[in-house]
């Protein structure tokens, strides 16, 4: 009964999860405790399913070894059973190697039921190794070692041989293409706008007769009639501006390192890298990208940058949800190398989900294999378990409408987070709430919904400790992103 509640449950979580590789192999069993039985062979097959982050996959696996032989002469065929969690770590910059530890837990059965004494439950650990001859492919080499529970039953070694075949997740993929929008119709500036325009108080000496509305053909010379008097200077005083809080300066930095033009200060050169098909090696085309990155974030030390990884559609959705993350963290060291601080990184990998032209084309292709770096500032704190916007989050949100006024093609993307107080589902559904009460605010405010996507964190991307309530407070948060489609 147990072994069977042991195959139902993890087929239960291959089935709920889904299957990306399954892996048939072939290998040798080695008795370590005493010669009870002989070295034999074994086969089966591994049913994976890929996550991300801490876990790279789980992988539920079938062995079946045929009338092996022990020493006093029986013979039994031996069934197992075992789930383990795996965890991979790169050992080639071009992506085609890794090695792998895994943990897990499994249950023997031996069919002769005088030799039972040798079956029941294991634990295991072990070691692999798989290379990646075509996309995601895979030939994997191994040795694990299982303890069994119980202490008349002899340890194992186990080594096996195996090929990993992607499997699911082949659908098409969205072709996406990029709207043009229309030139804006410009109209000549004339002698008199210029002049007006510039706020120029100046003594023209210059007596020249013309019209008003003739088209100025050198704007740096501003021409007017003996009839036009020069504006005069206003000795009023305007009135004092309102302090800009420290999360509105905050703000303005992340949208002047954002949106091209906003600030001619920043260098904007382009702020993401391309990458070889199956590469994670950045190109010598980009490689100033992270100095010019780091000179235009100097002294910006409250903007976080986010480093986020992306792959064209070839392979499985896990492999390249894994081969994007790799692509952020190698753009995040490149940004350490170049003077920015580690804790001003942030990296996420969105795999295949993004695509900014069609995979149909090696230039599509070539296109959707890149980081992108966005910057990114708080927009609203929260107080716990609320999602209602406070003053100087209103204010905030104002201000970030009225200075996207003329940059109609940047889109926002706004982001909710949590303290870690609660569930992690509880957080996600309330960091999902604070993300859309400040797109409704930015709606109010007239942007329009189009513009505007959320994401939702949770408690899993924290800017301080959660350990106080100054830090709890600081990840209570929304965090605001200015994306430029048209790059």
């Amino acid at each position: 009964m147990k072994r069977v509640l042991l195959s139902l449950a993890a087929c239960a979580v291959v089935a709920v999860a889904g299957v990306n590789e399954i892996t048939p192999v072939v290998g040798g069993v080695h008795q370590l405790d005493a010669d009870k039985f002989d070295d034999h062979l074994t086969y089966g097959v591994r049913v994976g399913l890929g996550l991300s982050k801490i876990i790279d996959q789980v992988e539920f696996g079938y062995d079946y070894s045929k009338d092996v032989e022990f020493s006093d002469g029986q013979k039994t065929d031996i069934n197992r059973l075992y789930l383990n969690i795996i965890k991979d770590f790169q050992v080639s910059s071009s992506n085609k190697a890794s090695v792998y530890g895994l943990l897990g837990l499994g249950h023997e059965d031996i069919s002769n039921e005088a030799l039972g004494e040798e079956g029941g439950f294991f634990g295991q650990y072990g070691l692999g190794f798989r290379f990646y001859p075509y996309k995601d492919f895979s030939i994997r080499a191994e040795i694990r070692h299982a303890l069994k529970f119980k202490s008349e039953a002899s340890d194992n070694i186990f080594y096996t041989i195996g090929f990993g075949i992607p499997f699911g997740n082949k659908e098409e993929q969205p072709i996406v293409h990029n709207v043009v929008e229309p030139e804006p119709v410009i109209t000549a500036p004339t002698l008199k706008d210029i002049y007006v325009e510039s706020n120029n108080t100046e003594t023209i000496e210059t007596i020249t007769i013309v019209e008003a509305n003739e088209t100025a053909v050198e704007p740096e010379i501003v021409i007017i009639t003996t009839e036009q008097s020069a504006p005069e200077t206003t000795t009023q005083q305007s009135a004092p501006q309102e302090k800009r809080t420290d999360m509105e300066e905050t703000i303005l930095k992340a949208m002047a390192l954002s949106i091209p033009d906003f600030d001619p200060a920043l260098t904007n050169i382009h702020r993401y890298f391309n990458f070889d098909f199956d590469s994670v090696k950045i190109l010598e085309k980009d490689a100033g990208v992270a100095d010019a990155i780091a000179k235009d974030l100097d002294n910006f030390g409250n903007v976080i940058a986010r480093a986020e990884g992306h792959t064209d559609a070839a392979g499985s959705k896990w492999y390249n949800l894994k081969l994007s993350q790799k692509r952020a963290n190698v753009v995040k060291n490149e940004l350490i190398k170049s003077g920015i601080s580690p804790n001003q990184i942030d990296t996420d990998g969105y795999g295949l989900e993004q695509p900014i032209k069609t995979n149909a084309t090696e230039e599509g292709r070539a296109s959707n294999r890149r980081v992108e770096v966005l910057f990114a500032a708080p927009v609203a704190y929260f107080d716990f378990d609320s999602a209602e916007l406070k003053d100087e989050s209103v204010k905030a949100v104002k201000l970030v409408a009225d200075k996207l006024e003329g940059f109609d093609s940047i889109k926002v993307r706004t982001e909710g987070h949590t303290d870690a107080l609660g569930s992690k589902w509880y957080n996600i559904k309330l960091s999902q709430k604070r993300a859309a009460a400040v797109k409704n605010k930015l709606v109010e405010y007239g942007i329009s919904a189009n513009r505007i996507e959320t994401k939702a964190f949770g408690e899993d991307k924290p800017l301080k400790t959660n350990a106080t309530e100054e830090g709890r407070a600081a990840n209570r948060r929304v965090d605001i992103l200015f994306i430029n489609p048209n790059k």
